[in-house]
């Protein structure tokens, strides 16, 4: 019993430090969505999901957050930041089309769309709500 918890105590420990390199990039992430007028949470959500909080295989070996696909399959990026502006630019492109919310985004954005809209809303309440630290305020620093 005490190596079960053990092992269950280190796995927590693990996806919470993998957890904290997705916040680690926030900055990036508010940096792409002001430049492209999308939202930073909506952004977040789609990283933590689609890679598991940085976990995902594609997110270690191509960096890779976001799940986003070329014509021979997981796009590479030359570091976790270029992802992030591509992610920013792609959402910007899909607002200009008029797709704005989780459904209108998950129909153009993936296979699993049920799946894909209720994982990605739940990671952005849990993002609001502050389970990955304090976002921060526009305007706070002034």
């Amino acid at each position: 019993m005490r190596s079960i918890l053990t092992i269950l105590t280190g796995i927590m420990l693990v996806c919470s430090a993998m957890a904290e390199n997705v916040t680690a990039l926030r900055p990036a992430i508010n940096d792409a969505a002001a430049q492209h007028g999308v939202d930073p949470v909506l952004m977040e959500a789609i990283i933590r999901h689609e890679s598991a909080n940085a976990t995902s295989s594609a997110a270690r070996r191509k960096n890779n957050l976001a799940g986003i696909m070329g014509k021979r399959g997981q796009r590479k990026y030359e570091s976790k930041e270029a992802c992030v502006q591509d992610l920013a630019r792609l959402l910007a492109k899909y607002r200009t089309k008029g797709r704005t919310t989780v459904p209108q985004i998950a129909r153009v954005y993936c296979k699993s769309t049920s799946h894909w809209i209720k994982g990605v809303n739940s990671y952005m309440s849990q993002i609001r709500k502050g389970k990955y630290g304090a976002l921060e305020q526009k305007g706070s620093d002034e």
